[in-house]
């Protein structure tokens, strides 16, 4: 904790030191002696002030009992303890706590249905953050008092039977947007964000497409267009940020089980890569917020890490799925970002979703 951290600080001391005292306090230490030279007020108030900062940990005082020949020594606060003209009295600088969190995304298809599984995997895992999809919940029915006997805040868009999209907090989010700014596909509820630590949290839930050659594979075009559009033309790009969820798309070959049978077919196609390749190749004429990186990718090359596994295949228990959820962020969140992985292990549980969450942690 900062007592002092500039002359203009809330703090009592700017108010009883001059200028130079105040520095010297801050900086290299001042005498007792000498802060009684310079107090601007009554002098016992001060000390008062200087025994409570002490007890409490922000200064230390050091003592060396006048001579110079001796070496000096950091005095512990007690009840009993006292302060004499030679002592050095220093206000510590305020060291920054970073913090380790873990912010998630998960598909939960039906949260409603899915409600005993992820209130388990929260107990379990603890994250800051959780962004879900698929909640297929209206608004009056979200969960909201049971996440919150879980220790979640929570903000969510949703939809009866279908779509539906929620973003659970341990501190509740500021600035809560929901859909498109400028109004676009405004009957579903697909996408919502929320500030988080001074981080702009984004999550998405892209349509699947069908097929090539239907009208939901163009919605699903356009649904990618316009949300580029949101983040870089909009006031998005004023954080960092970081953007999750089910994008229903695989960007690369390792994201897929056999990227030759999959090519051209949805969450596998061309158009959806030039799509995505939008968020995600350097563009100087984009700012660094909007310098989006796959932060999976960051930390894991491996072939074959899906987060989507089809029930009516038997994917999962073949080994056969796609990489399709997503968490992309910043250039400038880098490098607080210290892993990402998914957690397969849920997929094979009890009642699971068909996706698995993925989980980065960032330290703030």
């Amino acid at each position: 904790m900062t007592l002092l951290a500039s002359p203009t600080n809330s703090s009592p001391y700017p108010e009883m030191l001059g200028q130079d005292q105040l520095l010297l306090l801050q900086e290299e230490g001042i005498s007792v002696r000498e802060l009684r030279n310079g107090c601007l007020g009554s002098f016992r108030n001060l000390v008062e002030k200087i025994f409570n900062s002490w007890s409490i940990g922000e200064l230390s005082v050091v003592r060396n009992w006048g001579r110079s020949q001796v070496e000096a020594q950091t005095v512990i606060y007690e009840n009993s303890a006292c302060l004499l003209p030679d002592d050095i009295i220093l206000l510590k600088k305020e060291v920054e706590a970073v913090s380790s969190y873990k912010v998630v995304t998960w598909n939960v298809n039906s949260v409603r249905s899915r409600m005993n599984v992820l209130l388990q995997w929260l107990e379990t895992h603890q994250p800051e953050v959780v962004c879900l999809q698929e909640t297929k919940v209206e608004d009056s029915m979200f969960p909201a008092w049971e996440l919150e006997q879980a220790g979640y805040h929570s903000c969510w868009y949703g939809q009866k039977t279908y779509n539906g999209v929620a973003i659970l907090s341990r501190q509740p989010l500021t600035d809560i947007r929901k859909g498109f700014e400028n109004g676009y596909d405004s009957e579903n509820a697909r996408l919502i964000s929320g500030i988080w630590k001074g981080i702009r949290i984004i999550n998405v839930y892209v349509p699947q497409g069908q097929n090539t050659e239907s009208e939901k594979f163009v919605y699903k075009l356009e649904f990618l267009k316009q949300l580029f559009l949101e983040i870089t033309s909009g006031t998005y790009s004023d954080l960092p940020m970081i953007m999750v969820g089910d994008f229903n798309v695989a960007l690369d070959s390792g994201d897929v089980n056999d990227p030759e049978a999959m090519m051209g077919h949805v969450s596998y196609h061309p158009r959806e890569h030039e799509r995505m390749n939008a968020f995600l190749n350097p563009n100087p004429s984009k700012s660094e917020q909007t310098q989006l990186h796959d932060i999976f990718r960051c930390f894991d090359s491996r072939e074959h890490q899906f987060t989507w596994w089809d029930f009516r295949t038997r994917g999962f228990e073949r080994g056969e799925g796609m990489r399709i959820d997503h968490i992309l962020a910043s250039s400038s969140l880098l490098t607080l970002m210290k892993s990402c992985t998914i957690d397969s292990h849920v997929r094979g549980g009890e009642k699971p979703s068909d996706h698995a969450p993925v989980i980065c942690e960032i330290e703030i």
